[in-house]
């Protein structure tokens, strides 16, 4: 809110209709009041000409609001000139003071608001995320610091108003968000150092990398840096824990002060779900502080990988450019059978079959014919023999006259069942043709046409690839075979095939990925939120037609590492997540339920809370960030001994007071005192009326 001083204010009165009309409206209240009161009547003539009056008047005034008047109000006053005082009131401030010397921090920022509002200023004590009322309520327990968003957000807050300038009181040290020192400002940043510049003496994780998602049974990495000062060529002791019990250590030999050292965990994933390990580093005499000392990591560990069987006629270059290409897949893992040379019977099941010119004339081996029967397929015909293919696939039928065509493809611009990055399919018009059987077809079941024949320039209406999505398996059938040649040329052309590896990678991805199936379904949007942000829960809920459905209640049991539970209950709508706020850090476990068709469904998963502690990790003062604000934006940095300084230099703009006006255009008739008017009118007509012994 502004302080205003009101100086003077302008009142004029304006109708929506010609203000010709107003003369007329005085005469339709004369001429009823004539026509109701120029008859004999039982009371005197003063008491006549009173009623007539008031009638006069009521009538007139009706009239008059029906012409809209409007009510034009200029009002000008004076605007403060506003100063905002900008507090980094994150956890980094504290923590680089006692107690007792923040006390002084504390004071000094009440001061400054005292004085600034001594000056006749307008002061407004801005934080890193919110505004507060009075400096006292400053708590000091911001996890991150964005500097570049608190003086973005005074430039857009105080856009076109008196702003004159701020003064920050900051220890320099950013750590989210995009860099403050080139922010283009439209007012002046006084900046105030506070903490200490000198690095303390201290052992810290920096970051720690690892992968979020890793599969059970699989060992997967995990690399500490840690940041060393004043530990040259000393020994420090590195541990990983899981739910309190040691699972690896190592000692590292710190090199380099000021630096950072590198140390690599290999861990085993075991059990299913999300799990939080401890990073620790075992706490050397002298530290400055141990709370950075710390770190988690949330990783969730999903089951074994998908498996793929490419089953091959014979060798063909087809199978090793589809076999690289899964194996690049992360999560994937491929197997290879030649029919007539590979001896052992690979391990299954599978989650996918591609069968390379398989079926051909001869039987398959009843393992592979049993797998056929229960497993997401992908047919890849060749131009022989397509009478047992024909049999099998449930996609496509071809009536082949033993001839072939050599073809290109051409996307279905109306394929629905993913997408494919549309910036990369000029890459198809290099393709060279591949050989496709060549005779009359039949779509089964429905299928979707992913890939067209081009013959030439000329799109056919004949399917090169088509997918058919059944409700037990689903199955594709590439017309042909020499995709290898797609991937060769483009390699050549482009150096990595992105759009060969786009096409058959999500097809592959799309074949292997089991439909999730069941009519109840709850999980959450991420694996691992802030304790800042709400935990949402994505529920959804199938009839026996396999459509969505909403207004159930949903019960809802959420468990953390305690082994604590928590019951919500809530309803499932069509445009909201349940949320869940207020979480502290640790890794939570739920299951939900529902009454459906009689049935009581489940679902359950787990997920983790982590603390984003950014403050913890850099307790050393930044004073040259703060220099480089304060001179981009023609202001100036003062340390926090000379913090009455950046008062001053406040005071030396001579800030003055802006003239304003505003203007308000309101509709007489919303006026309660208009109502009243015509109220206190009828009323004493009436009352005259009646005391004089008339109605």
């Amino acid at each position: 809110m502004y302080n205003l001083s009101t100086l003077l204010s302008k009142i004029s009165l304006q109708t929506e209709f010609s203000s010709w009309f107003i003369p007329l409206c005085l005469l339709v209240g004369a001429g009823y009041a004539v026509l109701l009161y120029t008859k004999n009547s039982p009371w005197s003539k003063s008491v006549n000409r009173l009623l007539a009056g008031l009638r006069f008047a009521l009538i007139s005034i009706m009239c008059f609001l029906i012409l809209g008047p409007l009510l034009n109000q200029i009002e000008f006053f004076e605007e403060k000139p506003i100063v905002v005082l900008a507090v980094d009131d994150s956890a980094s401030l504290p923590d680089g003071y006692d107690s007792t010397q923040f006390i002084e921090v504390r004071n000094q920022v009440a001061t400054m608001a005292d004085r600034l509002e001594d000056a006749d200023l307008d002061v407004r004590i801005r934080g890193i995320e919110s505004y507060y009322d009075n400096a006292s309520d400053i708590q000091f327990d911001q996890q991150a610091t964005n500097l570049h968003g608190i003086l973005k957000g005074v430039r857009q807050d105080f856009e076109q108003q008196n702003l004159v300038g701020t003064i920050l009181l900051s220890d320099g040290i950013h750590n989210y968000g995009s860099s403050p020192q080139f922010l283009t400002l439209n007012y002046p940043v006084f900046s105030v150092g506070v903490g200490d510049t000198i690095p303390a003496r201290d052992l810290s994780i920096k970051r720690i990398n690892y992968n979020k998602v890793v599969y059970q049974g699989n060992q997967f990495p995990l690399v500490v840096d840690i940041y060393n000062n004043g530990y040259v060529d000393e020994n420090v002791s590195v541990e990983v824990r899981k739910r309190g019990a040691l699972v690896s250590s190592q000692n590292l030999s710190l090199k380099g002060d000021q630096e950072v050292n590198s140390l690599e965990f290999i861990l085993d994933a075991e059990t299913i779900g999300v799990e939080a390990y401890n990073i620790v580093i075992v706490p050397k005499e002298g530290e400055s502080s141990t709370v950075n000392n710390t770190r988690r990591a949330f990783i969730e560990t999903v089951d074994s990988k998908q498996k793929i069987l490419i089953a091959a006629a014979s060798p063909h270059p087809d199978v090793k450019a589809l076999k690289s290409l899964i194996e690049s897949k992360e999560g994937t893992e491929v197997q290879i059978y030649l029919d007539g040379i590979t001896e052992d019977t690979p391990d299954g099941p599978f989650d996918l079959l591609i069968m390379h010119q398989l079926p051909g004339v001869t039987d398959l081996p009843p393992w592979l014919n049993s797998w056929l029967d229960k497993t997401n397929t992908w047919f890849i015909t060749g131009t022989g023999s397509l009478n047992t293919m024909n049999q099998t696939n449930p996609v496509i039928s071809y009536q082949s006259f033993g001839q072939s065509d050599l073809v290109g493809g051409n996307l279905n611009p109306n394929f629905e069942l993913f997408s494919i990055d549309e910036t990369l399919l000029s890459r198809g018009r290099d393709y060279p043709p591949i050989r496709a059987p060549y005779g009359q077809f039949t779509l089964k079941n429905n299928a979707n046409i992913f890939l067209y024949q081009k013959i030439g320039n000329v799109q056919t209406n004949r399917p090169l690839l088509s997918i058919y999505n059944g409700d037990e398996r689903k199955s594709a059938v590439l017309s042909g075979s020499g995709i290898w040649k797609w991937k060769l040329q483009e390699s050549g052309l482009y150096e990595t095939p992105e759009l060969f590896n786009e096409l058959f990678g999500k097809l592959i991805q799309y074949l292997a990925t089991k439909d999730d199936k069941r009519n109840f379904r709850v999980s959450t949007t991420e694996e691992s939120y802030f304790e800042s942000e709400p935990v949402e829960f994505n529920t959804e809920v199938y009839n026996e037609l396999f459509e969505k459905v909403y207004d159930y209640n949903i019960d809802l049991k959420v468990t953390n590492s305690e082994n604590e539970t928590v019951e919500y209950n809530y309803v499932n709508t069509p445009t909201e997540n349940y949320q869940l706020n207020g979480l502290t850090p640790g890794v939570y476990r739920y299951t939900a339920s529902t009454s459906l068709a009689g049935n009581r469904e489940v679902a359950s998963g787990s997920f983790a809370v982590q603390k984003l502690a950014l403050e913890d990790i850099d307790l050393t003062a930044n004073f040259q960030l703060l220099r480089n604000i304060s001179n981009n934006s023609e202001g100036q940095f003062f340390p926090f001994s000379q913090a009455d300084q950046a008062v001053d230099a406040i005071e030396a703009l001579n800030p003055k007071p802006l003239a304003r006006s505003n203007e308000r255009l309101n509709p007489i008739i919303h006026n309660p005192w208009i109502l009243l008017l015509l109220l206190v009118l009828l009323s004493v007509e009436w009352f005259t009326r009646k005391y004089h012994g008339s109605y």
